[in-house]
């Protein structure tokens, strides 16, 4: 997940459908699922496809799924739990958010449990939130608008 997440980031192809998600100016809950479905396919596609070829049963797979969708719900929430010292095994919305600032490299790649960013030194984790969300150049407001850009040729954000 962790490699597939941060491929996103600096392919720019996979960037264009990923910038979706990323659009958003207001980080909440429903952030969470506010996605292009190309990019979806891939995301989900990268977490379940290795656990499907190396034979997990499909109840396995599914709980997974399931688990993966509440946790991206609380990922980008508005919750605040100290975690403490779990912090660096935990994922948690203070690390997420921060993913989500305006620059796209800024780092916190893994979202379940940021140790495979503390190993390759993409974990960020300030002690205050950040300022702004969103891209640097903004897609247009319309989802719909949204869901095209990313198909055009000349689309750079």
């Amino acid at each position: 997940m962790y490699w597939g997440h941060r491929l996103q980031h600096r392919n720019a192809f996979l960037w264009r459908f990923h910038a979706v998600h990323h659009n958003v100016e207001h980080l909440d809950w429903l952030a969470a699922y506010r996605e292009h479905p190309l990019d979806s396919i891939y995301t989900i596609t990268i977490i379940n496809l290795p656990a499907f070829i190396l034979g997990f049963p499909l109840t396995t797979i599914a709980g997974f799924i399931a688990f993966h969708g509440v946790w991206a719900i609380y990922i980008h929430s508005n919750t605040r739990f100290n975690t403490g010292p779990l912090r660096y095994l935990l994922g948690a919305p203070e690390l997420h958010h921060w993913h989500h600032v305006k620059d796209k490299d800024r780092g916190n790649y893994a979202n379940v449990s940021p140790l495979m960013d503390l190993i390759f030194r993409t974990h960020i984790y300030p002690q205050h939130e950040p300022e702004e969300y969103g891209l640097e150049k903004p897609l247009p407001q319309s989802y719909l608008k949204q869901l095209w850009e990313p198909l055009r040729k000349k689309t750079q954000f």
